[in-house]
């Protein structure tokens, strides 16, 4: 109650910029992570990037399934059988059928299998647990941790098509060439985690998997709504969501968000981080907060029809989003402070100075 009281007062106060106590509103989150392996001290993060539109994937008829079309007797023999219609039933109760047209085309005709991945995962410094092969439509799962990640890699077969004329496949927010090259991976994995976790409860899934970028997805589902992140990421629309955040952010900004949580999550269980590495790490877990700041506030000032708004209520908005940007990432050897009442004010000044404002600062002008 006091907090709320103060955070009340910093608001009224709010023409003096005085940001020193908005991080009261923020349940410090710490997010542990295990280093294997060294970043290049001579990588520069996203400078080398050159910056490439992603593509639309169309669902070719055959794709168009209802769920009448499911055969259950089929499906209930085979291995994990009996997760599987769970994983069907729940998700039928819970997203709309516009957004299941590629997992019921996958479903009758998806693989299961066991896999041990001691051997690969001893080689590659990896903790894979399960996965979905997207060319066999088939997943692989650990005999000891089956039952918590099934749903994850279901998820993934329920949002993955493959553009026969190109090679190229489209899985949730990832989309990969046939050369390999990929881009959407970090998001793709968070968003799915985080859908995991959130129809399947803690019980039933790898709470430990893919912990910070779960949690970016979920603030990113925040800004852009629940029912559009979901149509997007349901129909492998990577193209689709980079172009309803243009709406709120430079398309080179949000190109960096994604390759950037696409990098985070490439080298999240780094073992050795000399000085350079983890000003680089640092750099990117700062920048992705940012973007999520400033495309929140963006939104909250574009979509609102008022012409002058209070610059009281635009703060405000953030506070959603502040609960649950990460502020600390901690790895094994490692913490990165990233967040603090400085980059708050910051990306509020920038996106501010975007507008026209009083000069008492207490409104914006459109």
């Amino acid at each position: 109650m006091n907090n709320k009281m103060k955070i009340s007062d910093f608001f009224v106060q709010l023409q003096q910029i005085d940001f020193a106590n908005i991080l009261i509103l923020i349940s410090l989150s710490i997010i542990y992570f295990t280093a294997k392996k060294p970043i290049e001290s001579n990588y520069k993060l996203r400078k080398d990037f050159k910056i490439g539109g992603v593509k639309t994937a169309s669902l070719p008829v055959e794709v168009i399934r209802k769920f009448d079309d499911i055969n259950e007797e089929e499906i209930l023999k085979k291995q994990f059988g009996e997760l599987i219609m769970n994983f069907a039933n729940t998700v039928k109760e819970n997203i709309p059928e516009i957004n299941l047209a590629i997992f019921l085309n996958n479903l009758n005709t998806l693989g299961t299998s066991i896999k041990s991945f001691g051997v690969s995962n001893r080689i590659f410094n990896r903790s894979t647990a399960g996965q979905y092969d997207p060319k066999k439509n088939a997943i692989e799962l650990s005999k000891d941790t089956y039952n918590l990640t099934i749903n994850h890699e279901l998820f993934h077969a329920s949002t993955t098509i493959i553009d026969k004329s190109n090679g190229m496949i489209y899985c949730g927010f990832q989309q990969i060439s046939d050369k390999n090259k990929q881009i959407g991976e970090g998001l793709n994995e968070g968003y799915t985690q985080y859908l995991a976790e959130k129809y399947f409860g803690n019980n039933n899934s790898l709470i430990t998997a893919y912990v910070y970028e779960k949690r970016i997805a979920e603030t990113l589902e925040m800004i852009v709504g629940k029912e559009q992140m979901q149509l997007f990421y349901f129909n492998a629309n990577l193209s689709g969501l980079v172009e309803y955040l243009k709406k709120y952010a430079p398309e080179e900004e949000i190109y960096k968000f994604i390759n950037t949580l696409d990098f985070l999550n490439e080298h999240m269980d780094d073992k050795y981080l000399i000085p350079s590495s983890k000003e680089i790490m640092k750099n990117g877990f700062e920048f992705i907060n940012s973007f999520l700041l400033k495309t929140a506030l963006r939104k909250n000032i574009i979509d609102n029809t008022a012409t002058q708004l209070s610059t009281e209520e635009v703060l405000k908005s953030l506070i959603p989003i502040l609960t649950l940007i990460p502020t600390t990432v901690k790895s094994k050897n490692n913490s990165f402070q990233i967040s603090d009442d400085k980059q708050i004010k910051d990306a509020f000044t920038s996106v501010m100075s975007e507008y026209e404002l009083s000069d008492d600062r207490k409104t914006i002008s459109k």
